[in-house]
């Protein structure tokens, strides 16, 4: 059979990768993530998929593909596809963001997963505490200069830089030909040089077809954006105009803004103090050699909850969280000595504004990407009223994880293969401004790698 490749997600729209690599008698996945346009249209705003009826909610409005030998049992209850051994060999993943990952649990347990050791590392956490879509699979880790190979197929991962640690692109050595897989990627983070040496060992292996994200490929994204360099920098300047409570909210597992903020809090003689979630990231991570973190019980604290009792009680906690009220700081903690911390909490913890009571004239830093859809402007509005509810000032500061127009042009053109296949962007007809052969995938319409 000649190699195809069929995408089930992330055409047209954002995030949603799911792409079935075929190569003789091997079948492969590369990725198998949620979509964030399309998925939001059915199950956003507290409304989820019934985990009772395993995948099949999904089915009904055709956010998963249904197709034999790919899901578990229990996915398949109560739906009309019945389950048989596995027909694909495995799933091989970028990185851990959730549009890339999120329905993996969906999948066979005998399929493997190959990932990067430092998603391995995340995983670690996130099965610790109880929400990680690769739990009771067998994973395989690779780091760059790794090659592997699954049937006919040959990988050979290259590292690449995103706003989570361990992300990578693929050059992908088939039977008729290679392929290259960006993942998510960008130019302009602490690491860009690794984006860089993807594009150089595309180029070097002669790609047939690229498969290039190009989530900010708009005509409304500006052409450059902050650098985490920069993140910094404004940073500084707005927190050391103030002498109260300084907090922001984030991604947490965004390593390289958890750096950022732990040297802006040291440079003004404060204490970075973040989730506990964050914290146990940051422990996992501790591990992993290619990469550096903040020490937590050091460099960082735990901010530590209320729960149940409404006391510190270890019974009220989990496992994973005991350990971390050692290293925390209470509610009653950060508000004795405001002006010398630099708090980090998810946006759904703001009520715990009401128990530390900021002193007026603090800081909120924004540290996210800004709203691109009606629920994500809604949630930007709450957060803004419960600033000013509290009198602190409002700073948007932010380095995107992902490149911009003229990244993307920069590795398109690098790379310069015989195809483009624009991913992960709502535009992608702009792609053919920096490709002379660009082909625009259809959802579940196979494309011959040589057609």
């Amino acid at each position: 059979m000649a190699v195809r490749l069929t995408c089930y997600g992330g055409v047209g729209e954002i995030g949603g990768n799911k792409f079935l690599l075929e190569d003789k008698d091997t079948k492969v996945l590369l990725d198998f993530g949620k979509g964030y346009s399309e998925d939001a249209q059915y199950f956003d705003g507290g409304i989820s998929p019934r985990a009772v009826n395993g995948a099949g909610d999904l089915f009904e409005f055709g956010l998963l593909p249904e197709i034999p030998g790919l899901y578990s049992e229990s996915a398949l209850q109560n739906t009309s596809l019945k389950h048989t051994k596995p027909t694909v060999d495995a799933v091989v993943l970028s990185h851990y963001h959730s549009d890339h990952t999120a329905r993996i649990g969906h999948l066979d347990p005998e399929i493997p997963v190959y990932c990067g050791e430092t998603t391995a590392y995340l995983n670690e956490a996130y099965s610790e505490m109880g929400d990680s879509p690769l739990d009771g699979r067998k994973v395989n880790t690779f780091r760059t200069g790794d090659k592997f190979r699954v049937g006919s197929i040959e990988f050979d991962p290259v590292h690449v830089d995103h706003s989570i640690p361990g992300a990578y692109g693929f050059v992908i050595h088939t039977s008729e030909g290679p392929i290259a897989y960006t993942g998510d990627f960008r130019f302009h983070g602490p690491a860009g040089s690794m984006t860089t040496e993807f594009v150089q060992a595309a180029a070097a292996a002669k790609t047939v077809m690229l498969l290039s994200e190009g989530t900010r490929v708009s005509p409304d994204d500006p052409k450059t954006g902050m650098s985490e360099k920069e993140v910094l920098d404004e940073t500084l300047k707005v927190i050391g105009r103030s002498d109260k409570l300084v907090f922001s909210s984030f991604r947490g597992n965004d390593v390289d803004r958890i750096n950022t903020f732990a040297k802006a809090a040291a440079a003004t003689g404060r204490q970075l103090v973040v989730s506990m979630r964050t914290a146990l990231l940051l422990e996992k991570l501790e591990k992993d050699k290619g990469i550096k973190v903040p020490r937590v019980g050091k460099e960082v604290l735990a901010y530590v909850k209320r729960k149940g009792s409404g006391r510190i009680d270890d019974k009220d906690y989990r496992i994973w969280e005991r350990h971390l009220i050692d290293v925390g700081q209470t509610a009653e903690q950060v508000r004795k000595k405001q002006k010398s911390v630099f708090l980090h909490i998810e946006t759904w913890s703001l009520p715990e504004m009401i128990d530390i009571k900021p002193e007026r004239g603090g800081v909120y830093v924004h540290s996210s990407t800004e709203a691109f859809n009606e629920e994500g402007e809604t949630e930007e509005e709450t957060v803004k009223r419960w600033v000013d509810h509290f009198g602190l000032s409002y700073h948007q500061i932010h380095a995107s994880g992902q490149a911009p127009l003229d990244g993307v042009r920069r590795l398109v053109t690098g790379i310069g293969a015989k195809t483009v296949e624009p991913i992960h962007t709502e535009h992608p007809e702009m792609f053919r401004d920096f490709s002379r052969r660009v082909r625009i995938p259809a959802r579940a319409t196979p494309i011959l790698l040589n057609d």
